[in-house]
């Protein structure tokens, strides 16, 4: 008799690469939902790793009554996007997660995220981050926001891309994860999942996502947003984001109402949070003033200067920082606006 498959609840897509150290943790906390493995489809795509990452996967095959489980090999790219593509094109579950193989799930996640995306017919659900040695990304006043709620500019402070998704929701959209994207390759994706979700939802009473900074380890990336690269690879990011948010201004209609907001909002959020962060980073003043004239261009090609109106009072003024080549001015800028308080800098 032919077994009849049944559609899993959830597919988790899981990103590795040299991941031995922390892969196992990772699957584990899969493998141990509230919500039922039964319930779970395992996608695993590996980045050609080169250590025992693939062993350590494939063992986890026998350890849950998976709904459904498969490894994926792939010559090695150096970031997630063909990964987290192969995963959308191949996941079979209702709703897609993806995680990265360094972090973990908290044991009510799935269970929690999905009935919240049941329960309200939405589109994304976004769980609460736990930062785990590093800050959580979570949504600025979600605390405050209703279970569900339109557009609001702080889900901006939350564009990493482990969410819970619906997955033909995803699979509608134009845009897919770009391969040429070493760094930010989910803030596109996001920015382009937010500006056509039909409903968002937000799960703040559960410990959803544990998301780290992995120390490096032998044969490991470390973390991305560490790494030393050039303003224009750094950078490169943006014109992908605000790529999608122009396509959507000329959709006309609410979604261009959206994107107009959106624009300005997020030259907030990169102008007050991600360029200082960049910046203090850098190992000299000399790269963070390279980097300051490449952010500086590009604000003035995506509308940063024609949003001043808009701008908070951190991001205005580290946005002035930007057009001067001081690289000691711009650190000591940045500084101080990543540690002004939040509240006070919205417009």
């Amino acid at each position: 008799m032919r077994k009849t498959f049944k559609r899993p609840l959830v597919t988790v897509g899981v990103t590795s690469y040299n991941s031995a150290a922390t892969i196992g943790r990772c699957l584990q906390s899969v493998a141990e939902q509230s919500l039922g493995a039964s319930r779970i489809e395992v996608l695993i795509v590996d980045d050609g790793s080169t250590d025992d990452t693939l062993a350590q996967a494939r063992r986890f095959r026998a350890a849950a009554p998976w709904a459904r489980f498969k490894v994926m090999r792939q010559s090695n790219t150096g970031n997630a996007s063909t990964g987290r593509n192969r995963i959308l094109e191949t996941a079979t579950g209702r709703y897609l997660f993806f995680v990265d193989a360094d972090d973990y799930l908290g044991p009510k996640a799935l269970s929690a995220m999905t009935a919240s995306a049941r329960r309200h017919r939405c589109d994304v659900v976004v769980g609460r981050y736990v930062g785990v040695d590093r800050s959580a990304p979570n949504v600025l006043g979600a605390e405050e926001l209703p279970e569900v709620h339109d557009y609001h500019p702080g889900w901006l402070n939350s564009l990493h891309i482990q969410k819970l998704f619906r997955t033909t929701f995803l699979r509608r959209l134009g845009y897919r994860f770009n391969p040429q994207l070493n760094y930010a390759n989910d803030h596109p994706f996001m920015l382009s999942a937010f500006l056509h979700a039909g409903r968002v939802s937000f799960v703040n009473s559960v410990d959803c996502y544990f998301i780290t900074l992995a120390a490096d380890h032998d044969g490991g990336p470390g973390h991305i947003s560490r790494a030393a690269r050039s303003p224009t690879e750094q950078l490169r990011f943006l014109h992908d984001c605000f790529g999608v948010l122009a396509l959507a201004r000329g959709e006309g209609g609410k979604t261009a109402q959206v994107a107009g907001r959106m624009r300005a909002d997020y030259w907030n959020r990169l102008l007050k949070l991600h360029l200082p962060m960049l910046i203090l980073r850098k190992t000299d003043d000399d790269a963070a003033a390279a980097l300051g004239a490449a952010a500086a261009n590009l604000a003035e090609i995506y509308g940063a200067t024609t949003s001043r109106s808009r701008l908070a009072p951190g991001a205005a003024r580290m946005l002035e920082a930007l057009n001067t080549a001081d690289g000691n001015h711009l650190v000591e800028t940045a500084r101080a606006v990543r540690q002004s308080p939040h509240d006070d800098d919205r417009p």
